[in-house]
């Protein structure tokens, strides 16, 4: 579950690296090319049927945009860290602290949520697939922007 746990927040932060990385490069991301990217990248990497992609990909996109949101109430509290914890009382810092230590729970609770239900709607072996696709995706944007930037002469 650990693994899996990176793997997803990995994706997401390949996201935003490759989203920053492409806004600097070409002047704006562009979120219908990356997606349909992604799409044909799982379905090839987890072999779906029509069929299965037409009950896989609401299920996936729900859970894309519950972890979006997530991620973006850590990274508010996270600007919230940077911003004002000087002038915090002892009370509001506990209640932060709880709140930000939430967070790993939350993002588990909402992968075994998804496993379930992704298990109702692929074979298992699929869903495991999916994982696997997960961090391949990821590795796959990370060399394709270190490929840009190579090509664009910023070799580091």
């Amino acid at each position: 579950m650990q693994k899996l746990k990176f793997t997803i927040a990995g994706l997401f932060i390949c996201i935003a690296f490759f989203t920053y990385g492409s806004n600097k490069m070409q002047g704006k991301f562009d979120y219908d090319k990356f997606k349909a990217e992604k799409i044909a990248f799982f379905t090839d990497a987890l072999e779906l049927t029509p069929d299965e992609a037409a009950i896989f990909w609401p299920v996936y996109n729900e859970y894309e945009k519950k972890k979006w949101e997530l991620s973006k109430d850590r990274r508010e509290m996270d600007r919230q860290m940077d911003n004002g914890i000087k002038e915090m009382t002892e009370q509001e810092c506990i209640e932060f602290a709880n709140k930000f230590s939430s967070f790993p729970q939350k993002d588990a609770d909402l992968n075994k949520e998804y496993n379930e239900k992704f298990l109702k709607v692929l074979p298992p072996r699929k869903v495991v697939m999916l994982y696997i696709a997960e961090m391949n995706f990821r590795n796959h944007m990370l060399r394709k922007y270190r490929d840009k930037e190579h090509d664009n002469g910023k070799q580091k």
